[in-house]
C-alpha cells in the first residue's frame, strides 16, 4: 500500500470511527516516512477522538493511551509544519483538553503570530474557537470566579482571541472601533 493510501484509508478509518485502526495506521505511516508530520498528526488525532469517545480509562483505571504522547505527536506535527494552521490549532486543542492552560495559549499565540504574519493564512476561525474554549476552560478551573487570579490571567487573552476570530485585525482597533461615536 502506498504511503498516501495508507493516510487515506486510515482517514476512512477515523470517519468510520475506528480510531484505533486509524492509529495503527498512522503509527505505521510514521514509522515509514518519519518527515512527514501527517502521521504525526494523525496518530495523535485519531488518539483524542479514542479518548473523547470511548474514555481514556481502562478496568484497572489505567490511561488506555498516553496523552503525554498524544500531546508530543501534536508538538512535532506542529514544529515540522510551523506555517500549518490546521497542526497548531490540533495541538493547542490537545493541549487544553489535558489541561494544560498555559501551554495551549502559547501554542495559540504562535497561530495568532503566523495569522499576523501571513495574509493567506487565515486563522479567525481558530481564534475564534480557541477564545470560547479557553473561557470554557478557565471557568471550569476558577469556578467560575473570573475574579480569580488565573482567570483575571487569561481571560484577557481569550477575549483577545474572540477579536481576533471576528475578523478585527488586533484587540486595539477593536477596542477603538467600539469607542468612535
Amino acid at each position: 500500500m502506498s504511503d498516501e493510501d495508507m493516510v487515506t484509508k486510515a482517514a476512512q478509518h477515523i470517519m468510520q470511527g475506528d480510531f484505533m485502526g486509524a492509529m495503527s495506521l498512522f503509527e505505521a505511516h510514521a514509522e515509514s516516512n518519519p518527515d512527514d508530520p501527517a502521521g504525526y498528526h494523525g496518530w495523535a488525532e485519531a488518539a483524542l477522538f479514542e479518548i473523547q469517545q470511548n474514555g481514556n480509562m481502562d478496568d484497572n483505571g489505567n490511561d488506555r493511551i498516553n496523552e503525554g504522547q498524544v500531546a508530543a505527536y501534536f508538538r512535532k506535527a506542529s514544529s515540522m509544519a510551523p506555517d500549518n494552521a490546521e497542526y497548531l490549532a490540533a495541538h493547542a486543542n490537545a493541549l487544553l483538553e489535558f489541561d494544560r492552560i498555559p501551554m495551549a495559549v502559547r501554542e495559540f499565540q504562535k497561530l495568532r503570530d503566523l495569522g499576523a504574519s501571513n495574509d493567506e493564512v487565515d486563522v479567525s476561525f481558530h481564534l475564534h474557537e480557541a477564545a470560547r474554549v479557553l473561557i470554557d476552560a478557565v471557568d471550569l478551573k476558577t469556578g467560575f470566579d473570573r475574579s480569580h487570579p488565573f482567570a483575571r490571567q487569561y481571560v484577557p487573552v481569550a477575549i483577545e482571541f474572540a477579536l481576533l476570530g471576528l475578523g478585527f485585525p488586533s484587540a486595539e482597533e477593536a477596542t477603538e472601533y467600539l469607542a468612535e461615536d
